[in-house]
């Protein structure tokens, strides 16, 4: 199952990712520097209907509360009230930080002094947190500027800033590259049913001694691009964010092309 995860934008459909999810996100958290949100924020991502985000987003909060997979082993604690499996850490938060939007403090506070938590070794108080934050930001609608998914470029009095899950942070101009790529992006298919035609007509002819220059990918392009920023910029983010768009609408048109 853990291979599932690391698979999880490429299973076949939501349904089988929710259903993960429910039955087995203990073993997800287990996994060394897995980021779940991540690949659920990449899925996301490649949705442009906003209402369809948060159906999908309303789909695993349920199935997070639901989910009976274990996070924590009550073995290890001498608390048996310690919670067990995710639905009991999600009832817990909940119990803890109310219905409505997480307050900042209060989640500071509750992880760092909750008398359960404290009781954790830092592995499991770091599967909390994961599980936690993972949580928070699904039950934010992506209508709103902190649940939007999307790194949005833009240009203002001069500048070029990312406005990223309701936060705004001028970045170097190098990345206006990355908004003219994404709106080409738009055309690749046509270029390349053009490439293709273009590469037939010279298998045939008799006289051709030049191949015709393949255009260059958007994300081919996009590749090249992400390796002028480190991996914790905001640059780096919306590449790598516009590359797992990318792949996955790739990876979508192939399935629906070999099911014809």
């Amino acid at each position: 199952m853990k291979l599932k995860f690391l698979s999880f934008n490429f299973l076949d459909s939501i349904d089988e990712r929710v259903d993960l999810i429910k039955n087995y996100l203990g073993l997800a958290l287990e996994i060394p520097n897995f980021d779940l949100w991540g690949k659920v924020e990449t899925e996301l991502i490649s949705i442009r209907d906003l209402d369809e985000r948060d159906a999908i987003k309303a789909k695993i909060v349920e199935a997070l509360e639901k989910c009976g997979s274990i996070l924590i082993s009550r073995q290890k604690y001498t608390n048996q009230g310690t919670p067990r499996q995710v639905s009991e850490w999600i009832k817990n938060f909940v119990a803890n930080l109310g219905l409505g939007k997480f307050d900042k403090l209060q989640k500071v506070e509750y992880l760092s002094n909750n008398p359960i938590i404290r009781t954790l070794d830092a592995n499991d108080r770091e599967k909390v947190k994961n599980l936690l934050d993972i949580y928070e930001k699904l039950r934010l609608s992506s209508k709103t500027p902190e649940g939007y998914e999307n790194s949005v470029l833009m240009t203002v009095n001069g500048k070029t800033i990312i406005f990223n899950h309701g936060n705004v942070e001028e970045v170097s101009s190098g990345i206006n590259k990355v908004k003219k790529i994404i709106n080409e992006e738009k055309n690749s298919d046509a270029l390349s049913e053009d490439f293709k035609s273009e590469s037939a007509n010279d298998a045939i002819s008799p006289i051709s001694t030049t191949l015709p220059t393949p255009p260059v990918s958007p994300l081919a392009e996009l590749e090249n691009l992400l390796k002028n920023y480190s991996e914790n910029s905001l640059e780096h983010k919306a590449i790598s964010q516009e590359i797992s768009r990318l792949k996955i609408a790739e990876f979508k048109r192939a399935q629906k092309s070999d099911q014809k």
